[in-house]
């Protein structure tokens, strides 16, 4: 199918983009890699009067880190850079895998981290990465700029608490405490399909002891989302198998998955409880051998 009529509009800086955003809120979309803006255009699920180009904003697409302010990634950094980025590997390391398993490596190099994150699927990956290592966005409007934690960004299938002429702008990690490790895993029915469930789990040992616990789970409820019961059967207990059992267990509680085309609700719970499990042993063992 073709695209429909739209007015193209390219700004050349931020405050201009917002300015657009804000001066047409029900018949506007922003432009950023354009994965998923021109498919949802091309099947008429969204068929908006004016397209904003994001591209044409210099500086937007660094990946930096600090050791007092942690990771800091340009909203238009492609998912392909993450992915290939020795910073991020060697910071963040569930972060670039979770890049790494994102679609086709031609959608990566040109499908952005603000975009992914932005059209808020419940089946992204390095969202669900983010999500899980406590990241938070830096939103910009021409009002000013707001801070929100990703874990709050989500509201359902593709909604999120962007308001008219808002764009995201940086996308914020907090640094790692030591002999913190991580785990992503996704399964679909290939490895760069869209999940059908994925897990990614972050956690700190002091000792042998469990400190703190991160897991996020996606593809089973209406947004990605933090396992909170779950992590909270790991917090403060030396992990073992029966005590991850425990945990994949709440995990699976939490969940709300469904049947749809990828997959039967009754086999992402089962998914669920297996690939919960691993993650956390998996994670475990990197916290062990010094994190990441």
């Amino acid at each position: 199918m073709r695209l429909p009529h739209f007015e193209y509009l390219q700004p050349t800086t931020l405050d201009e983009a917002c300015s657009l955003l804000a001066a047409h809120p029900q018949e506007v979309s922003p432009l950023a890699g354009g994965t998923d803006l021109f498919v949802k255009m091309k099947q008429r699920r969204l068929v908006p009067r004016y397209v904003v180009n994001l591209k044409g904003i210099s500086g937007m697409d660094y990946i930096t880190y600090d050791e007092n302010q942690g990771l800091r990634i340009g909203a238009l950094a492609t998912i392909q850079s993450l992915k290939n980025s020795v910073t991020v590997k060697r910071h963040c390391s569930i972060l670039a895998a979770a890049a790494a398993v994102e679609s086709s490596v031609q959608i990566r190099n040109v499908a952005t981290l603000g975009g992914n994150i932005a059209n808020a699927s419940p089946a992204a990956d390095a969202p669900l990465a983010l999500i899980t290592l406590g990241a938070s966005l830096l939103i910009a409007s021409s009002g000013g700029q707001r801070e929100v934690l990703l874990d709050d960004f989500f509201t359902g299938p593709g909604k999120t608490v962007l308001q008219a002429g808002e764009i995201i702008r940086e996308i914020r990690v907090p640094p790692l405490p030591p002999r913190t490790g991580g785990a992503y895993l996704k399964h679909a029915v290939r490895r760069t399909d869209i999940a059908i469930v994925s897990c990614a789990v972050v956690l700190t040992l002091v000792d042998d002891l469990c400190n703190d616990a991160s897991i996020g789970l996606g593809s089973v409820g209406p947004t990605a989302f933090r396992a909170r019961k779950a992590e909270g059967l790991l917090k403060g207990k030396k992990i073992t198998e029966d005590i991850a059992d425990m945990a994949a267990q709440a995990a699976v509680d939490e969940s709300r998955p469904i049947d749809d085309i990828r997959g039967y609700a009754e086999y992402r719970t089962t998914t669920v409880l297996a690939i919960t499990k691993q993650a956390i042993m998996q994670a475990l063992q990197d916290a062990r051998l010094g994190g990441i």
